[in-house]
């Protein structure tokens, strides 16, 4: 009976199924029943998909637009980093024509025998004291040469390789040059503090000194390193003994050790042409 039963349901379901397939065939101007049974049975789930459809296509079109922006967004990125790092070489170069500008543009008081060198190297247990310059004994450097910058006095060289020298600054604790008291004529000697850097040591080499705040010190001319009158610094503070017999005073000097790019070295002075009479 069962086997029976389901024959007939499914002839019947064919029958019905070939029976729509004949009534909408036909050109008409109606909806059958069946046609409409199925449109209206199906609005809703045809609806959903449409939404769907188009909700799917309206977020992969805004991540296409996302992705399209943040991929903008990166090149501009990486051009405007381009750009900055172009201006800071610019900048740097500029500020470096400028370094050498000056150093070129020495005072009356330099030498004319000079050899132009950049600062490449500082030692980190001596950052304050000594520094390494690009030349060396091919470009005629030695030791014991004054080595000057567009402020004043700078140190002098201690040691020389074929293409480098080391230079110990006026500030190193292990420095010591003679100079005067231009106001007054008076011999000192100037020696380095070290630390920070920003001073140096001014010894009287007389009896009851006159050395005043503001007074200008410059080379003796009584050594080898350095001819008479060029810039070291100015008196910054005095401190008088008792009975004012003795005089410790502390000197500003005119170079800033501390920013030094570009020196000049200078040929000792007692070998220099008409050294005599200088």
């Amino acid at each position: 009976m069962r086997g029976w039963a389901v024959a007939v349901l499914a002839g019947l379901l064919v029958l019905a199924l070939v029976s729509a397939i004949f009534t909408t065939a036909k050109p008409r101007d109606a909806v059958s029943w069946v046609e409409a049974a199925l449109r209206d049975g199906l609005a809703p789930l045809l609806y959903a998909v449409n939404r769907a459809g188009r909700a799917i296509t309206g977020l992969w079109t805004a991540a296409s637009g996302v992705w399209d922006a943040h991929r903008e967004n990166e090149r501009l990125r990486a051009e405007l980093a381009a750009l900055r790092e172009e201006n800071y070489l610019l900048q740097e170069f500029r500020r470096e024509n400028e370094v050498l500008r000056a150093a070129l543009q020495l005072p009356p008081w330099a030498p004319p025998a000079v050899i132009h060198a950049e600062v490449v190297a500082r030692p980190l247990n001596n950052w304050w004291g000594v520094l390494t310059v690009n030349k060396g004994s091919v470009d005629g450097v030695a030791p014991q040469m004054g080595v000057v910058a567009p402020g004043g006095a700078v140190g002098h060289v201690r040691a020389v390789t074929r293409r480098t020298a080391e230079i110990v600054l006026l500030i190193d604790p292990r420095s010591a040059v003679g100079g005067i008291v231009q106001r007054t004529g008076e011999p000192v000697l100037v020696e380095g503090l070290g630390y920070p850097g920003t001073h140096l040591r001014l010894r009287p080499l007389v009896a009851a000194p006159d050395i005043q705040v503001g007074d200008v010190v410059v080379t003796s001319g009584m050594s080898q390193l350095f001819r008479k009158g060029i810039p070291i610094g100015q008196v910054d503070e005095v401190d008088e003994g008792p009975y004012g017999l003795s005089v410790d005073a502390t000197l500003r000097p005119f170079v800033d050790f501390a920013k030094l790019e570009v020196v000049s070295i200078v040929a000792r002075y007692a070998e220099l042409p008409e050294a005599d009479g200088r």
